[in-house]
């Protein structure tokens, strides 16, 4: 198996400066006893959900997701799932039919980079050097800089924007594409695999495209009568699992004979 190249991905939420005056919140640190501190299970478990896109997988090791979740947060079970229960009844949260919780506002406030970009990020903010070295010596120069370093920052999100959407726009097509024409049932999962696709390496995404093709080759010379593909592996789940780089070279599948395989 070939060694996996991981990116680390930095994720983080654009909490809403009203987050304290939403009135689920409100209510609950009002009227419940300890509702401080679901509201922070609340928040932490917003937190667990990012690599996601808001969802908390359900893994099936314990009873259900509450205990799951009360074991990888470190926090109460019985506080676990009151907060599970009151964030279900306010519309926030929401258990699905395999026993994940989804976290409904997280696809709104979600943000994430790659540390390749956080580096260049850094590294052009370190880079950045005033017209003088001189501390501002009156209140009217202190905008100066600032303005300064703010119009950087603004040039350079479109520089990562513009890279990002170069990079990802045809290769990400060839790859969706590979695996729709092997089942219309990824076409539902096109937004999070892109959330993936966006996050590799350059190099990463032209070995995904190649690793789909291998995949789909194989699905098919393996399952021939399979004609929906009903058992075949989604683009997602490619993606998010790294399994493109299994697939780098092409997998022959062995033949049935009378006597076995060959």
């Amino acid at each position: 198996m070939a060694q996996k190249n991981k990116t680390k991905i930095y994720f983080w939420i654009k909490l809403d400066e009203n987050f304290f005056k939403n009135l689920a919140i409100k209510n609950l640190r009002k009227t419940v006893t300890g509702g401080d501190t679901l509201v922070i299970i609340y928040q932490q478990m917003l937190l667990s959900s990012l690599p996601n896109n808001g969802v908390i997988y359900y893994e099936g090791t314990l009873q259900d997701i509450a205990q799951e979740i009360a074991l990888n947060l470190d926090e109460k079970l019985d506080d676990v799932r009151l907060a599970i229960d009151y964030f279900q009844k306010a519309g926030l949260l929401q258990i699905g039919d395999d026993g994940s919780a989804e976290m409904l506002q997280v696809p709104m406030l979600i943000g994430q980079e790659t540390n390749w970009n956080k580096y260049k990020r850094d590294k052009k903010l370190e880079n950045f050097q005033p017209t003088s070295n001189q501390l501002p010596t009156s209140s009217n120069q202190a905008p100066t800089e600032i303005e300064k370093e703010i119009e950087l920052e603004i040039e350079l999100e479109k520089e990562i924007e513009k890279e990002k959407k170069t990079e990802t726009e045809e290769l990400f097509s060839n790859y969706f594409s590979i695996f729709t024409n092997l089942s219309k049932k990824n076409l539902s999962r096109r937004a999070m695999a892109l959330q993936v696709f966006i996050t590799l390496s350059h190099e990463q995404k032209e070995r995904s495209v190649i690793g789909a093709n291998n995949y789909v080759e194989y699905y098919k010379s393996k399952n021939p009568g399979d004609n929906e593909a009903k058992f075949s592996i989604n683009a997602y789940e490619f993606l998010s699992n790294m399994m493109f780089e299994e697939y780098q070279q092409k997998v022959k599948v062995k033949k049935e004979t009378l006597g076995g395989l060959i």
